[in-house]
This record gives structure tokens, C-alpha cells and sequence, in this order.
């Protein structure tokens, strides 16, 4: 939603402009899993951490709490709640002149639920779809919808003297999503400059509401996760997203970077 949304995460990193880009916040996507499915029944517990930015738009830091489970030989669902925190909004002082990034939200927030499908029990290749909300504390509420082929492989490391291997599985592809605001909520003020030439013409600046519009996003992601053996065992992975996002009139670039840290248990 604004200069500020990426993760995570991650999200998902710096602005490099005078004025923000005004658009709606994309889902905090991060696979962190490998491709291949796990055995069902299996569940993965993690902790998610991100850093995002971009090209246009506020730095930020956002965190998850995300669960999933392997229901069959071919199908994951799992779901997350996140948080993630403006790291470039300022609080203006008592009579102070207002600046356009007071206006920026400074906590963004979001529930998402996903599946990963294998078809045909594919151990490279996955197909992801997930839905979500996502709101800031300025009021600011939209849907989020967004899908991914995946692929992927898993190296076993390890397994000497009968102990079972590691699994270690780099995966990527390309991402694509959508983000369509259900409530404006506060309006994000955006400075305008008028440029002056002449001597009887003087460069002017004004702030401007611009309204949250319905954004695509497309890009992509890839990373790493590894599995200890066993249930219940550790499991992590890191990952990397780059998004462009465009909407009707304003566009960003977002990148970010998460990592997941959890346990993995079988019931």
C-alpha cells in the first residue's frame, strides 16, 4: 500500500524517490518449502522472518506465524498471520509542517490461507494458490489472491553409518498476484511538485490525495529449504522475491528476502 510493503516478508527495499508510489499491498507470499510433497500427515510448524523494500516505496520488516500440513500424496494446505512494520515512517512533531510520509501507514497486517499441489505426484513440479486479507492500521482493508508454478528438486546429504540423509531442496519459478482494496481507509498523501521556469514562474509543491486502486503484481521467487530426518525434526528454509507491481495509476518494484524456522511433526 504504499511505500511501505515488503517482506517479507518478507517480503517482499529502499525508496530512491521524492514521492511515494501509492499501491495496494501485495500478499506476504514466501514459499519456504520444498517442491516435492512430504509424507502425509506430516505438519510444518514456522516462524517466519523478512526484510522487503523497493524502488518507490518504504522499507519495512514483517514476521509470520504459518502452519502446514500434507493431507495426501499430492495435496498441502496451510495458512499464516502476519505483521509487518513501516521502518521509514515518522511521527510528525507538535507544529511541525505536515510531510507526505506522515500519512504512510506504519503496521501492516495479514491473514493468508494457500494450498501446493503436485500433479500426478510430481516430485519437481508443484502448482501454488493462495487468499488472503491484508489491512494497515490506517484502515485500509484488501483481498489478496496470488498463484505460482514451483520447481524444484531435493539432494539427500548425509546418511553415513546407517543414519538417515538430510534433504536439501533448491526451488524457483515465476509468481503472479492480485490485490484489490475493499477499504480506502486514511488517504495516502502524495507531494506534487510543479517545476517553474522563468522569472515570473516559481516551483511549487502541494500534497495530493491518491486512492488505493486494484494492483497486479508479477515476478519472481527462489530459495532454499532443508529437513532434517525424522518427526519430529527441524526444518528452514531462505528465500528471495521480486515483484513489479502496477495499478491504474502508480507502479513499484519489490524485493525481499524471508526465512522460515520451525519443526516439522508427524501424526
Amino acid at each position: 500500500m504504499l511505500r511501505h510493503h515488503r517482506l517479507l516478508l518478507g517480503a517482499v527495499l529502499s525508496a530512491f524517490c521524492l514521492s511515494c508510489n501509492v499501491i495496494s499491498p501485495p500478499p506476504l507470499m514466501p514459499n519456504l518449502a520444498r517442491v516435492g510433497p512430504s509424507q502425509p500427515g506430516d505438519t510444518r510448524i514456522m516462524l517466519v522472518v523478512g526484510l522487503g523494500a523497493g524502488v518507490w516505496l518504504d522499507a519495512g520488516v514483517g514476521a509470520e506465524l504459518r502452519v502446514e500440513s500434507q493431507v495426501n500424496e499430492w495435496a498441502t494446505v496451510g495458512g499464516g498471520l502476519s505483521g509487518a512494520r513501516n521502518l521509514e515512517h515518522g511521527d510528525p512533531e507538535p507544529g511541525s509542517r505536515v510531510r507526505a510520509g506522515d500519512s504512510h501507514p506504519r503496521w501492516l497486517y495479514g491473514l493468508r490461507t494457500w494450498g501446493r499441489f503436485n500433479p500426478g505426484e510430481l516430485d519437481w513440479f508443484a502448482l501454488k494458490a493462495g487468499a488472503g486479507i491484508a489491512g494497515t492500521n490506517k484502515g485500509t482493508v484488501a483481498l489478496t489472491l496470488d498463484g505460482a508454478p514451483l520447481f524444484g528438486h531435493s539432494f539427500e546429504v548425509g546418511g553415513e553409518a546407517g543414519s538417515a540423509p538430510w534433504l536439501v531442496s533448491p526451488y524457483g519459478g515465476p509468481v503472479v498476484a492480485l490485490s484489490v482494496p475493499l477499504r480506502q481507509g486514511e488517504t495516502i498523501m502524495d507531494q506534487k511538485v510543479n517545476l517553474g521556469f522563468g522569472p515570473d514562474m516559481h516551483t511549487t509543491s502541494h500534497l495530493e490525495p491518491i486512492p488505493f486502486t486494484t494492483t497486479f503484481f508479477v515476478g519472481a521467487q527462489g530459495g532454499i529449504a532443508v529437513d532434517a530426518p525424522g518427526a519430529p525434526a527441524w526444518t528452514g528454509a531462505l528465500e528471495v522475491l521480486s515483484l513489479l507491481g502496477i495499478s491504474d495509476t502508480h507502479a513499484a518494484v519489490l524485493m525481499g528476502i524471508a526465512t522460515g524456522q520451525g519443526v516439522r511433526v508427524r501424526r
